[in-house]
């Protein structure tokens, strides 16, 4: 028995269902920010939010789906991408593929939240990780790709 629960069970599963259908559709390739957005407003129309680096995310957070990039600033070389879905109430849920931080990955953005008195970013489990390790140089490209279709995935979710 692996003692979880009848919805994490079922929201696994509907991940992986989104995740395998975003990789037939786009291949394994990385997907830019062009592709990302796309996605977004064709899943989520009204509520999507955008894709864009933390920089330029405006706050207050508007409820809806947001994917941004880790990058400090627009010269940044950004490499890899978070997931946020902000609730009506106005909670922020973030994933990270690697279940990292979304405080820690998004400190520019956390920053100016909370002086906008936004609450605390709520993270995905730390045992949902979908990547492990530290990614060589050389593995780069399919570490993107892959970060690309688990993030689309994440926030099909919602």
């Amino acid at each position: 028995m692996s003692g979880k629960t009848h919805q994490e069970l079922d929201a696994e599963a509907r991940f992986k269902t989104y995740k395998d259908a975003l990789i037939r559709i786009y291949d394994r390739g990385p997907l830019d920010s062009e592709q990302i957005d796309q996605f977004g407003k064709e899943a989520f129309g009204g509520s999507w939010r955008g894709v864009s680096g933390q920089e330029k995310v405006k706050t207050p957070l508007k409820p809806g789906h947001y994917i941004v990039n880790t990058s400090r600033t627009a010269k940044s070389p950004g490499i890899h991408w978070v997931a946020l879905y902000v609730t009506s109430a106005g909670h922020t849920l973030t994933y990270d593929s690697f279940a990292r931080s979304g405080a820690k990955m998004l400190a520019e953005l956390n920053g100016r939240r909370k002086k906008k008195g936004s609450g605390a970013f709520t993270d995905s489990d730390r045992k949902d990780a979908e990547q492990r390790g530290r990614v060589p140089s050389a593995g780069i490209s399919a570490w993107r790709g892959f970060s690309s279709y688990v993030i689309l995935a994440f926030v099909r979710l919602f």
